[in-house]
């Protein structure tokens, strides 16, 4: 089986969204989907991956991620080309699925849970506002979620507070103020609800100790992300200033960086964007080695229903996940994929459908407006996509594309 098309979705109505899609020779095609700043992914499927991977065997994931890892250290392993890796990836996990028909989960272990316990992000999109909603009656958000079987949801109303001062300032009055929204909460459900407090990297060390100080009483599920993840013992040093479990990050990639915070003993659940990170084949690895440190794993995801089957393939057959996030303002309004998401009593639940068990509709896919940029030929320049070498092939050559070894 060989790689013949890369091919890059675009809906306009889901501008944050990108989906990829790998082609082969056999007719199997695998979906991927990055989110966020997807112009720049875009290029990098079409100029950096699909360099490596057109002609290429896509059952060799593995392999082609090393080259792909190594091809990109001119550019320190971040940033679109890490995110048109993980699109990619997912799309080639897809594709080994459905050659071996049985669904990803089983070609990476089997399902070490039998369901995933889901919580929701309060994002608005569309017309379920819960954004919004938490900012104005957080109570009545999570009575309805209560309602609707989701017992875990993430909030982040104190963002607005950091910005005066760029994180290095506020008082405690405020932090008091912008945490009303978990009071409200306490009040209404009680401890039905767990309530985690999303932070964006937005304060420094010692405002995010205040911050936490001020947390502790409502015994949120995490701490996320309070200061940046630029300095890995600041994080560890915030974790002996504080009881509450500290969550890190969405913001890091590759094992390599997941190893020093492991290391350092820096946080108390590692979460991970299968796509920041490179994909399945790297955040496997990653929940491996939080494992090791008995920490839990847990997942970035602000995707479509395709990125949310990813995450639970993957996270379901990993012994330590202890939950996976969810977004319902987004997988029940995007209407383009064959088949939903199997939310019930706050769990996911998985078909054994083969691959990754999810498509575009046909009618999706050949819309009018959806945009198609397809790469079917490899790049005169793919010697540096091999060799990291910019200058392994002088400019303007005029040769067949570079064909790596079986």
């Amino acid at each position: 089986m060989k790689i013949t098309a890369v091919e890059t979705i675009q809906l306009p109505a889901h501008p944050r969204h990108l989906w990829v899609m790998v082609h082969t020779d056999e007719g199997i095609t695998g979906i991927g989907e990055a989110t966020d700043k997807v112009e720049l992914t875009k290029i990098a499927v079409h100029n950096f991956c699909a360099e490596i991977i057109l002609g290429q065997n896509p059952l060799n994931n593995e392999r082609l991620w090393a080259h792909m890892y190594d091809s990109a250290n001119y550019t320190g392993y971040m940033g679109a080309e890490m995110r048109a890796m993980g699109a990619v990836d997912m799309a080639l996990w897809d594709i080994k699925g459905k050659a071996a028909n049985m669904p990803v989960y089983d070609l990476l272990g089997g399902k070490a849970q039998d369901n995933l316990r889901v919580y929701n992000t309060c994002i608005s999109y569309g017309n379920i506002r819960d954004r919004e909603w938490f900012m104005e009656d957080a109570g009545e958000l999570a009575k309805d979620l209560l309602a609707n079987g989701i017992k875990a949801m993430k909030i982040w109303p104190l963002d607005g507070l950091s910005t005066k001062y760029n994180g290095q300032y506020v008082t405690r009055e405020d932090i008091r103020k912008g945490l009303l929204p978990f009071k409200k909460i306490r009040d209404a459900v009680g401890d039905k609800m767990e309530i985690a407090l999303e932070c964006h990297s937005r304060w420094n060390l010692p405002m995010a100790v205040r911050v936490a100080d001020e947390l502790e009483q409502y015994d949120p599920m995490w701490f996320e992300d309070p200061i940046p993840v630029d300095n890995i013992t600041c994080f560890a040093n915030l974790r002996k200033k504080t009881k509450l479990p500290i969550l890190a990050s969405e913001r890091m990639a590759t094992k390599y960086q997941f190893r020093e915070l492991f290391e350092k003993d820096a946080c108390d659940i590692a979460m991970f964007d299968v796509s920041y990170c490179g994909g399945i084949t790297e955040c496997k690895k990653i929940a491996g080695m939080a494992d090791a440190y008995h920490l839990p794993v847990t997942t970035h995801n602000c995707g479509s229903p395709v990125m949310t089957m990813v995450v639970a393939h993957l996270m379901i057959s990993c012994p330590n996940t202890n939950g996976i996030e969810t977004v319902r303002s987004l997988y029940k309004t995007f209407d383009i994929t064959d088949s939903g998401v199997d939310i019930r009593d706050g769990h996911i639940y998985l078909s054994d459908k083969p691959g990754l068990g999810i498509s575009l509709l046909d009618e999706v896919y050949n819309a009018k407006d959806t945009i198609h940029t397809v790469t079917k030929e490899v790049r005169h320049d793919q010697m540096f996509a091999v060799t990291g070498d910019p200058w392994a092939q002088s400019p303007g050559d005029d040769k067949a594309g570079i064909i790596m070894p079986d």
